[in-house]
Order: structure tokens, then sequence, then C-alpha cells
């Protein structure tokens, strides 16, 4: 198991079980995905996997790279969702084309990746302003001093 470090908010640990309950929503569908499919229970693996490890980083010491890699990973997996129930699910398998239906599991699993994209976005600006915040004046200002 793993601990809590020193330095975590509680805005990392939000983000953290957010992006926890998010991957048991995905690992909790996937069986019925990989019975239509692999490449859609493949898709639900990935998607539990990367949401799973994610906690793991945020609840130590999250690097920009990581916040940004949670960001892009979860707008995918929104845009995915949208686009599957509005036009169709795209590229292949054998329900290509088809547009799903909306259901109260995967409303809620948008909701906590929409909620936490918002904390990881606020996660990058703090560390941004951070490391700014912490470089020598003259380097801010784009010349230096010497």
């Amino acid at each position: 198991m793993w601990r809590v470090t020193h330095g975590s908010s509680m805005l990392n640990i939000s983000a953290a079980t957010s992006s926890l309950v998010a991957a048991l929503i995905h690992a909790w569908v996937m069986p019925e995905h990989f019975e239509e499919w692999w490449g859609y229970g493949a898709f639900f693996l990935a998607s539990t996997v990367a949401q799973g490890v994610l906690p793991l980083v945020l609840v130590r010491q999250p690097r920009p790279w990581h916040l940004l890699a949670g960001i892009a990973g979860n707008l995918a997996i929104i845009a995915l969702y949208v686009v599957t129930r509005t036009r169709g699910i795209p590229l292949a398998g054998p329900r290509m084309g088809e547009v799903e239906g909306v259901g109260p599991l995967d409303l809620a699993a948008t909701a906590v990746e929409a909620g936490l994209i918002l904390m990881l976005v606020v996660m990058l600006v703090k560390l941004w302003r951070t490391s700014v915040l912490s470089l020598p004046k003259s380097t801010v200002a784009g010349h230096s001093t010497e």
C-alpha cells in the first residue's frame, strides 16, 4: 500500500482519489467490453491502468509531465465518450458507427474525469507559479544582471 508523503496536499489527495474512482469504474465495465470485442476491452484495460497508476504519482511529488499526461489522457477519454454518444463508435470493431447509450455509471466516470482534469490544471498552475517565483528576479525578467 502506498502512503501519503509529507508534501501531499488535499488537492493532490482529491485528484488521486478521483483518478482511482474513474479507474475502478472502468475496471468494473471492462469484462463486458472484452466480451463485445477485444479492442473495446483493451481500451478499458489501458484506461484502468493509466488512471490506477496516476494516484501513485499524485500523492508523492508529481512533475509537470505527469500532470500534463493525466490531463491529456483524461481529455482523450472524455472526447471519445462524447463521440461514441453523439456520432458513433469510431475506427474499428463490430459496433463501429453505432451510437452508444448514456448511462449513470458512464456519466459518473465522465464527471469524475472532468473534475480530475480541473484539479490537475490547478496543480500544474501552482507548480508553475512556485517554480517561476523561485527563480532569481533577473531570470524571470528575461535578462541577466551579469
